[in-house]
């Protein structure tokens, strides 16, 4: 079973959640720390704007599979390399 995150929430909440993200990744890198003398702090937690961008398609995908197909969702993590002297022996790898 595929984890599923967001269950529950509505095709328009997931869609306004997926601008926000996309804003976030188009604003660039966040930094967030401080430090004052001997005082400092660092490193908030959170789901980087690319996981939530993806996870947001997802459960889009479950609602919507028409608008929000399978490709647009599942990104390549893996390629093939196919080599060969012959050319009737290429392959073509979708």
């Amino acid at each position: 079973m595929a984890y599923r995150p967001f269950i529950g929430r509505t095709q328009a909440w997931l869609e306004a959640e997926l601008a926000k993200a996309q804003e976030d990744l188009a604003s660039g890198k966040t930094t967030t720390g401080w430090g004052a003398g001997d005082r400092n702090a660092s490193k908030k937690s959170e789901a980087s704007a690319a996981k939530r961008i993806q996870l947001l398609r997802f459960e889009l995908y479950h609602l919507n599979p028409t608008a929000y197909p399978k490709a647009s969702v599942q990104r390549v993590t893996r390629t093939k390399a196919v080599f060969s002297d012959n050319p009737r022996d290429t392959e073509t790898i979708v």
